[in-house]
């Protein structure tokens, strides 16, 4: 596995957290109709989220690595060696509602442990395992699928249609996911901000 094209992953992973999610928002079709100092509160508020999510979690488990606290949480983790390519989307790992599960792709997850071989991995994931990133990620959609608080995608919405006063909106998923890395990277004290992993392996495919 090659490094992606674009600046090499020494410069991106010195980019702030809010730089990336910026960056992420550039990918969603729906972000891409709100203006930029909107992108930026979302942004902003999605990082926020995360970080303190996965501080109230530390707290309750401040010894635990991810998979543990998922036991804690009666959440199962479990590993599949079925083809992580879903059309245009390559799998790591994802989180199951029915019943609660963290289903990581181990055939999905093997490029990122050998683009990551050797100095790059205590740069990017200081003392964390490429597993540990994937199910803290996931963690953080089982909590928000879990609790009372309206979901960080449903927070920020674009307007799609607009007839007079009516309006057909639409959130913006992508804030979830630039909220899972943020609570990744507060969970495990990770140096940057998880997104950094797919430059470094060279744009493989998205989180889902």
């Amino acid at each position: 596995m090659t490094e992606a094209s674009g600046p090499p992953y020494e410069e991106i992973a010195a980019a702030s957290p809010e730089t990336l999610g910026l960056l992420m928002l550039k990918g969603d079709l729906h972000a891409a109709r709100l203006d930029d100092r909107t992108r930026r509160a979302a942004v902003i508020d999605a990082l926020a989220d995360g970080a303190a999510t996965a501080g109230d979690l530390r707290k309750r488990f401040p010894r635990l690595n991810p998979r543990r606290i998922a036991g804690e949480l009666q959440l199962t983790v479990t590993t599949s060696d079925d083809d992580p390519m879903v059309g245009s989307i390559w799998r790591f790992a994802e989180y199951r509602v029915r019943p609660p599960q963290i289903l990581l792709y181990k055939r999905g997850l093997a490029p990122v442990e050998r683009a990551l071989a050797g100095a790059p991995a205590a740069r990017l994931l200081g003392e964390a395992s490429v597993e540990d990133v994937f199910v803290a990620h996931e963690l953080y959609h089982h909590t928000e699928a879990t609790r009372a608080e309206i979901p960080i995608a449903r927070r920020h919405q674009a307007t799609l249609f607009q007839i007079g006063k009516w309006r057909w909106r639409s959130g913006i998923a992508t804030l979830a996911e630039i909220a899972a890395g943020s609570f990744a990277q507060t969970l495990l004290a990770l140096p940057c901000h998880p997104k950094v992993l797919d430059f470094v392996t060279g744009g493989l495919a998205r989180q889902r």
